[in-house]
């Protein structure tokens, strides 16, 4: 618990829990039920816990029924933080119960916990860094015609900032907004590494400090809610969409992992290994890298997703690994000379905002400890931009492409054993079931109007 938070000095709670359309959804709880918070919770449909679209379209599964059925919303009182002292407002997350009492199967949260839990099991311990990018805007732009019907769009939003990218200027211009937001940051709890403008006009980028995995989401996600709170406040809107105007600067929301077994950073390059990286760290790039096709679905799940995976966006799209290579899946960093046993960690970069991070990050997390399992070899690194090589040293190297768009992401996440065994059926079932509506209403749609169906939902 934040230490400055006092129960007596909270008038409302929010509790709130990342949906399969990786949309935050909320219950509030006025003083009177804090202290029943963490045992009775709130209610919560199957619906709003599990089956919404990003549009809001209900869909079912064999197992979970849109309109019959309850789950609770448990909140973590361990993790409650302070958005707002005057107001007396507070954060909490949520896990979901099923009304027996017992975790629900398709909880995401917990999904999360008992992957930590197995990488426990095997010496190993994660921590989990975000660079969370955003998209500030000029203004509260209506997009309510946009979010029942896509053919409607709205008038073109107007980034906060100009440019030029990562410029002293750029960040001036959102100055107000902030240098406001790492205040409530820091009131909230969340620690900041650094922040800057990024590439494109209006983009910011927030790095967080590494946290075990549980504690790092749950940060992200509050995040998330302060930025949100910050920008209306400052009369601008924020969008963590991956593409957030088409056409322009993708965000990402690239996942950092560090890990170490008997004390020891696995990822560390004095650490006894092939390519200058520790053998099990070798094994967890490895296994990542060998489950990507299967699990990308659960890594962005948009189809804007696949619109930013594309060459030269930094964003991932060739499967391979390679020290500092921002165009590889996997970017090994090695840390400063003579710090690499605090400092090495690779960086998936394939993961963005429409993402539920609870289940990005267990994907992650189970392929890197499959890695290690099956003592799976890296492949050679990349040193050069994988788009420069032909398609024939493409193929040599072992390089290849993610699946190219949300449906193919779907069907290979569908089919998977591995994915099925981590998270199980119910939880597959009822994400694949939410993600193929959005690929069946907006596949077919260009980038712009599905831009503007999603910027305001992430």
């Amino acid at each position: 618990m934040n230490g400055s938070v006092r129960f007596d000095d909270i008038r409302a709670l929010l509790v709130s829990h990342i949906d399969n359309a990786g949309i935050s959804r909320v219950k509030v709880l006025p003083h009177r039920r804090l202290l029943s918070a963490s045992t009775h919770g709130a209610t919560i449909s199957h619906s709003a816990g599990l089956l919404f679209s990003v549009d809001d379209h209900l869909n079912a599964t064999d197992a979970l029924d849109p309109v019959v059925g309850d789950l609770r919303g448990i909140a973590d009182l361990s993790a409650l933080a302070v958005l707002d002292a005057e107001a007396g407002l507070a954060w909490a997350p949520a896990d979901l119960y099923s009304l027996d009492g017992t975790a629900h199967p398709a909880c995401p949260r917990t999904a999360l916990r008992r992957v930590v839990d197995d990488a426990a099991d095997a010496r190993f311990e994660f921590r989990v860094g975000f660079e969370l990018e955003c998209t500030v805007f000029r203004g509260a732009t209506d997009a309510a015609a946009s979010v029942v019907d896509p053919r409607r769009t709205e008038a073109h939003p107007e980034p906060a900032t100009s440019g030029p990218g990562y410029s002293t200027r750029a960040v001036l211009e959102a100055e107000a907004f902030a240098f406001a937001a790492l205040a409530a940051l820091e009131v909230a709890g969340v620690p900041v590494d650094q922040m800057h403008p990024e590439f494109g006009p209006g983009q910011l980028e927030f790095a967080f400090a590494p946290r075990d995995p549980i504690t790092a989401v749950d940060q992200l996600a509050l995040a998330r809610i302060v930025l949100t709170r910050v920008a209306n406040a400052h009369g601008l809107r924020v969008s963590f969409a991956p593409v957030p105007i088409a056409g322009g600067a993708t965000n990402g929301c690239h996942v950092h992992l560090s890990a170490t077994r008997d004390g020891r950073n696995v990822f560390a390059p004095d650490a006894p290994g092939p390519h200058g990286v520790g053998a099990d760290g070798g094994r967890m790039i490895a296994g990542i890298l060998d489950r990507l096709d299967e699990t990308v679905a659960l890594l962005g799940g948009s189809v804007l997703s696949f619109t930013r995976l594309r060459p030269h966006t930094w964003a991932g799209a060739h499967v391979c690994w390679g020290p500092a290579n921002r165009e590889a899946a996997i970017r090994y960093l090695r840390g400063q000379a003579g710090h690499g046993a605090e400092q090495a960690n690779i960086e998936v970069k394939p993961t963005d905002g429409a993402a539920n991070p609870y289940l990005a990050v267990a994907a992650i997390l189970a392929a890197a400890v499959d890695g290690v399992v099956r003592d799976a070899a890296p492949p050679e690194p990349v040193t050069v931009d994988p788009s420069t090589l032909t398609v024939a040293e493409r193929r040599a190297a072992g390089i290849r492409s993610l699946p190219a768009d949300l449906g193919a992401a779907l069907q290979a996440l569908d089919a998977s054993a591995f994915s099925r065994g981590v998270l199980g059926d119910v939880l597959v079932d009822a994400y694949v079931a939410t993600r193929r509506h959005e690929w069946e209403a907006y596949g077919a749609l260009d980038a712009a109007a599905v831009a503007d169906v999603v910027r305001w939902r992430y």
